[in-house]
């Protein structure tokens, strides 16, 4: 994982009304609309230090402390599949 390419996701993930909702419930923050959640899962990915990012098969697991989330990013679709919150 490279600079650029986190950039590359930041701009260019996608998800489904659906995924957002589930997205939602997961990091709890339901009271955003999915603009105000796509804002903030670009600031999840851009907070995200290089080394706290993990490749595992055709995924990418971003985990931001700063955020209290995990993101894991399908590195075909930039779909961002799932999202929760650090279990400490």
């Amino acid at each position: 994982m490279d600079r650029n390419l986190k950039k590359t996701i930041a701009k260019n993930f996608r998800n489904t009304e659906l995924g957002f909702l589930r997205i939602k419930n997961n990091l709890q923050i339901v009271n955003f609309t999915d603009s105000e959640t796509e804002e903030y899962l670009k600031e999840i990915i851009l907070s995200t230090p290089l080394e706290c990012i993990e490749t595992r098969g055709k995924n990418y697991y971003f985990s931001c402390a700063q955020f209290n989330a995990i993101l894991t990013v399908n590195s075909y679709s930039l779909t961002i599949i799932t999202a929760k919150t650090i279990q400490v």
